[in-house]
């Protein structure tokens, strides 16, 4: 039995949004057959991702990160945009673009929730943080000459809508021959506006 799991720490998107990024997804994929389209549900913005946590410290990680993000006020996030990393010129990973409606508070809790997976002991892999949901990802041997500049900026103006951001999950991520499983470890609801309402 392994010792450790796979984990991150995400937004997780409402069923009614993910739909819409299914559908985008299906409407892509004869436009852009060298892409391995994201299947697992569900889909989400991901806030750290912090690769092996040893078992035994999956409760605490989860107790803190919860006391992390509680304290924040929710949050409408806009569904909005495509992208591909590195460039539309050269893709290996094409994604739906996510803006807040208040962008300091996406990067403040953000910023709170890696802060404390670090204080137990996990640091993200990742200091750079360009909030977006993955939708497929393309091998650097099938996108050998894939320019996706012209189909991305026919959809710059593609919305799947808003959506309020009402809790952080921690997932724990089991790789298979199908790609990913997610699985939710902790669940933290953010309760900033019941604190305020109740003093």
């Amino acid at each position: 039995m392994r010792e450790t799991t796979r984990t991150f720490i995400a937004i997780p998107v409402p069923q009614s949004v993910g739909e819409r990024l299914a559908r985008l997804q299906a409407e892509l994929a004869p436009e852009v057959p060298g892409c391995r389209w994201t299947a697992s549900s569900p889909f989400h913005l991901t806030l750290a991702f912090l690769g092996d946590v040893r078992n035994r410290d999956l409760n605490e990680l989860c107790r803190v990160v919860a006391a992390a993000a509680e304290p924040f006020e929710r949050f409408e996030l806009q569904v909005t945009g495509l992208g591909a990393f590195p460039s539309p010129r050269k893709p290996r990973v094409v994604w739906a673009g996510a803006t807040a409606a208040d962008p300091l508070a996406l990067n403040e809790l953000r910023a709170a929730v890696v802060q404390a997976a670090t204080r137990a002991g996990y640091r993200s892999d990742d200091p750079r943080f360009h909030p977006h949901f993955t939708l497929g990802r393309i091998k650097s041997d099938r996108g050998t000459g894939c320019d996706l500049t012209e189909i991305l900026q026919r959809r710059q103006d593609w919305s799947a809508g808003s959506f309020p951001v009402v809790e952080v999950v921690t997932f724990a991520s089991t790789l298979g021959p199908g790609g990913p499983a997610y699985a939710p470890l902790g669940r933290a609801r953010l309760q900033g506006e019941k604190t305020e309402s109740s003093t």
